[in-house]
């Protein structure tokens, strides 16, 4: 973690290891990495930047994007910035106009969701444009914490957080770790077929996929039949 003055503004920056990955549950399935991040940012962020290379937001990035919600709650779309890098690949294009009429649908929901909330950075500025870029990127920032109030995100875990201020550092980060895998496990349970995903891997996913559409299509019958006419008898 780490912290730096731009103008008027104290930016804290917080380096994690890869909390957003689809490996997650391997690299840290105590949530330990997961619930340090909590109490790093605590009591929340008022800004969270979603950083993706102009013209590369792939399949891997929607996966990091839902890990993103995954650990810190749908919410956190509303204080969320996408910037993107290499901006320089526009050409002196517009950046509105190729979010507006790119082909990639995803990014298109990803800025959609977000609010609209979008900047680009060119890797190669320097001088007065690459401050001009920070001044840019601060400024969505200051308009998104006076949308807010000037208040945080923050969800059950950031006020687990805070709440245990005085605890002993280790036994708070144990704590907020094992809200943090039973948040993760409850969020799992909500989907009514999730059973179906912890079968083991051999079953494969097109099968899994094949059992899901034969029990949506059997749900969709016997709600047709149960809502199905009454004979009119004279």
């Amino acid at each position: 973690m780490g912290s730096c003055r731009w103008a008027k503004w104290d930016v804290e920056i917080i380096d994690t290891p890869d909390l957003f990955s689809s490996e997650v549950s391997q690299t840290d399935p105590g949530c330990t990495e997961r619930g340090r991040c909590y109490l790093l940012s605590a009591p929340g962020p008022h800004a969270l930047l979603l950083v993706t290379q102009l013209g590369r937001f792939t399949a891997q990035d929607q996966q990091a994007w839902s890990g993103v919600k995954a650990l810190f709650g749908d919410g956190i779309v509303t204080h969320t910035i996408v910037v993107f890098t290499r901006e320089e690949d526009l050409a002196g294009g517009s950046l509105q106009h190729y979010v507006r009429d790119t082909g990639n649908r995803a990014l298109r929901e990803l800025v959609a969701e977000c609010g609209g909330r979008f900047c680009a950075f060119d890797n190669r500025a320097a001088g007065g444009k690459r401050e001009a870029q920070v001044m840019e990127l601060m400024g969505l920032v200051e308009e998104l914490m006076r949308h807010h109030g000037g208040a945080p995100y923050t969800n059950e875990l950031y006020s687990l957080a805070q709440a245990l201020g005085g605890t002993d550092p280790v036994e708070r980060l144990r704590m907020v770790a094992e809200r943090v895998a039973s948040c993760a496990q409850r969020r799992r349970e909500r989907w009514p077929l999730a059973w179906l995903w912890r079968w083991p891997k051999a079953r494969g996913t097109w099968c899994k996929l094949g059992v899901c559409t034969l029990l949506g299509a059997l749900v969709l019958l016997c709600l047709l039949y149960r809502h199905r006419p009454e004979a009119v008898t004279g």
